[in-house]
């Protein structure tokens, strides 16, 4: 498991189901710690219990960088006094942008 921020962050709790409007509850300043689990999961541990809608499905972290997790909520354990979540992140949701100075061009990306 690869640790890769701790510290505060916008934590936002979903619920999107077809048919149904999106329910959502955003936590600002909500200490976390995220870690990668494997290619395409993301472990995201909490300091204290996590308010949202009953039948949540997803969640989504925002850095301070402005760098967002997001993903389907597979397991965890919501606790008065913490716990953690672990999403399914899809490929292109995980984020991790390049430096301004990084390499690369969005110009090969789109053809």
């Amino acid at each position: 498991m690869s640790h890769f921020f701790e510290g505060l962050a916008t934590v936002a709790v979903i619920a999107r189901y077809e048919g149904r409007p999106p329910a959502e509850l955003t936590t600002l300043e909500c200490p976390v710690r995220l870690s990668k689990v494997g290619s395409d999961c993301t472990r995201v541990e909490l300091a204290h219990f996590l308010e949202g809608p009953k039948d949540a499905n997803m969640l989504r972290v925002i850095l301070p960088d402005g760098l967002m997790v997001q993903g389907l909520i597979v397991g965890g354990s919501n606790q008065p006094l913490g716990g953690w979540l672990l999403i399914d992140v899809e490929s292109g949701e995980l984020g991790f942008a390049l430096p301004a100075n990084g390499s690369g061009s969005n110009e090969d990306q789109h053809g």
